[in-house]
């Protein structure tokens, strides 16, 4: 073998290269000053540092203090052998190659501690000097290239770790995205479905308002000439009946405008309730179902889209309806903030939220309500709208004890942005 050490190339994949032979430090151990002269003079031009120590005990005592990646031991010295020094050597210090100098006389009892010791080579003395250079050489390439393959190890697995988080952040984003794509698409249908439902509202309402108006311009006449009072009862009852209607069909009317009308303004929550209550009285009155409302004395307005604060308060109050049955209650509260914010509550008495579930009644399509009765899109959708305006929703429930939906809006912006936008 030549006795040239030939240089390993850098991996540009991953910037490790071997150690260079000046960066490798040798040990040469021998209780004969002349001969680690000897050893030193073969080997000081060969481009590594060199060490020595004149016993086992000073060679161990180097190897703790210094980085020594090749050890030249003599094997008969007196006090520890070259086998016991290399032995603990092996112990403590298990990287560093071990090469052994040895007279025929004591080859045997090498040879027989070779699988206790893992010597490297055995140089006979007196070694061949060009043998030596060319076993030092060797060692110490084999000690880079073990070196190498460690840190090339090493540096696998920190790149693997590395791949492994960012495969998890791509998938972690992908869900992200895809969540986020499914509330897109449920907000898009549920606009779409609302759209229709306010254009077949609105249609409805504009047919019902002409018959209505005439009933009702017909019982003021008729009041205005009337003069028995029993058939006076039953024309004011009319009237009432049909101011009643009336109101239903204007709720009905503001209600199918909000999927056209963007423009915000100032809400008074209460108002709101209100309107619910008409569209939803049907429903409420079939499950005896009561409306109980407490609102702070200063509560402030909010600057919010009318028809979607009313989607908003129609969803959580239906909700806490179809969640009780029949004979029940409702508690809508609305609460002031010290920010000039507000908290709105909706409360039920009803079966209440399973704790398992409870994250997921947001999600798109999400629903508990048997086939047909729910598309699993209004809480979705209110969570969207609340977010939209800038506030957010926290729920609290305990299964078997109802319900409590609290939407929290920002203060309203002041009046020069309001007029901005």
């Amino acid at each position: 073998m030549n006795g040239a050490a030939q240089p390993l190339k850098k991996d540009a994949a991953t910037d490790i290269a071997p150690c260079e032979f000046k960066d490798l430090t040798v040990l040469l151990v021998d209780d004969e000053v002349n001969v680690l002269r000897s050893l030193k003079r073969v080997l000081r031009s060969e481009g590594y540092s060199i060490v020595s120590a004149e016993s086992g005990e000073k060679g161990l005592e180097v190897l703790a203090s210094h980085p020594v990646h090749l050890i030249v031991s003599d094997q008969r010295m007196p006090g520890m052998s070259g086998i016991e020094f290399l032995t603990r050597a092996k112990k403590n210090w298990p990287d560093a190659v071990r090469v052994m100098l040895t007279g025929y006389s004591d080859l045997r009892t090498a040879e027989d501690a070779i699988n206790t010791v893992e010597i490297y080579r055995f140089l006979a003395k007196p070694w061949n000097d060009e043998d030596l250079k060319v076993t030092v050489k060797e060692g110490l390439r084999n000690w880079a290239l073990k070196d190498y393959n460690r840190r090339l190890q090493a540096r696998i697995e920190e790149q693997n770790q590395e791949l492994w988080e960012l495969n998890h952040d791509l998938e972690l984003k992908v869900e992200e995205r895809t969540r986020a794509l499914k509330e897109a698409q449920a907000r898009m249908l549920q606009s779409e479905k609302m759209a229709s439902v306010g254009l077949l509202a609105g249609g409805v309402a504009h047919e019902i308002n002409n018959p209505l108006a005439g009933i009702l311009a017909l019982c003021q006449v008729m009041l205005m000439e009337g003069k028995d009072g029993s058939i006076v009862n039953d024309l004011r009852q009319i009237e009432g009946a049909a101011n009643q209607c009336k109101e239903i069909v204007s709720g009905l009317l503001s209600f199918s405008r909000q999927s056209d009308d963007r423009r915000r303004e100032e809400v008074y929550p209460p108002a709101v309730v209100d309107k619910v209550k008409t569209l939803i009285g049907y429903r409420l009155r079939e499950q005896n179902i009561e409306v109980e409302e407490e609102y702070d004395d200063d509560l402030p307005l909010i600057w919010a889209h009318p028809g979607q604060l009313q989607q908003v308060l129609m969803n959580l109050m239906m909700n806490a309806a179809q969640a009780m049955g029949k004979n029940g209650k409702i508690a809508v509260r609305g609460r002031a903030r010290q920010d000039g914010g507000l908290d709105l509550e909706v409360e039920d008495h009803g079966t209440g939220i399973p704790d398992e579930i409870k994250a997921k009644i947001f999600d798109p399509f999400f629903t508990t309500k048997p086939e047909g009765e729910g598309t699993g899109l209004g809480l979705a959708v209110t969570y969207g709208i609340v977010k939209d305006h800038g506030g957010r929703i926290e729920v609290e429930s305990v299964p078997g004890q109802g319900a409590l939906f609290r939407v929290l809006l920002p203060p309203a912006p002041p009046r020069e942005e309001r007029l901005a936008k």
